[in-house]
């Protein structure tokens, strides 16, 4: 029997208390670990050395039991961050390429609002491969900035589904605006509102991508 040994530590948080491992077949040696919000709505994610809904890769490939852990906040390697909880994630088996299947927020509301029936939709996003820091380490919007979904939103303009749009988040110290909004990363794919999708597989060639949904509560 192996010799128990903590790899990363300092992610512990309320709300989303799950964390989603992922070793890699394309870069044997390392592993990527997803933690997400605090909340439905976590003001603490728009501030980076929060660690709070971030996506990380750890090399473990020289890791033995006298080492000292990773710090998930400090250490590691940032694939993505304002991504609410990422709770799918997947490498598709040809590129090495990382996506993520992430449950969007509930009780949505823009401009005192309330749009949370329709708004916002859940995201499939990407965030590169291993072997390349290409793609990698942008923020994905959340908290202040979600997917279209129903364009039916009080002064959204001319945005389309996907577009990255401001909501309300309280206890917040800056103002986002949908002009900030436009310039974080837009997600791959936009799923209906309130689906939840919890996981995504790859087909041995890549050529297709199968994503579980669990439903709203």
């Amino acid at each position: 029997m192996g010799t128990k040994s903590t790899l990363v530590t300092g992610m512990n948080n309320a709300g989303h208390s799950t964390r989603t491992l992922l070793l890699s077949k394309k870069e044997p040696g390392w592993l990527i670990l997803s933690r997400g919000s605090a909340a439905n709505i976590d003001p603490l994610a728009e501030d980076k050395s929060t660690g709070h809904s971030h996506l990380k890769a750890f090399d473990i490939s020289n890791r033995t039991a006298d080492s000292a852990p990773y710090d998930f906040t400090a250490d590691g390697r940032l694939l993505g961050w304002g991504m609410r909880n990422a709770v799918g994630v997947g490498e598709e088996p040809t590129t090495g390429g990382i996506f993520t299947v992430e449950n969007s927020a509930d009780d949505v509301a823009r401009g005192g609002t309330d749009i949370h029936a329709t708004n916002p939709g859940e995201e499939m996003n990407f965030v590169g491969t291993l072997a390349s820091t290409d793609n990698q380490g942008g923020n994905y919007g959340y908290p202040n900035c979600l997917a279209v979904w129903n364009t039916n939103i009080p002064d959204i303009g001319t945005m389309t589904v996907g577009s990255q749009f401001a909501v309300d988040v309280t206890d917040q110290t800056t103002t986002v605006t949908d002009a900030d909004c436009a310039e974080r990363v837009k997600p791959r794919l936009t799923f209906e509102p309130h689906t939840a999708p919890l996981d995504i597989k790859f087909s041995a060639d890549g050529s297709k991508a199968f994503v579980s949904f669990h439903g709203s509560w």
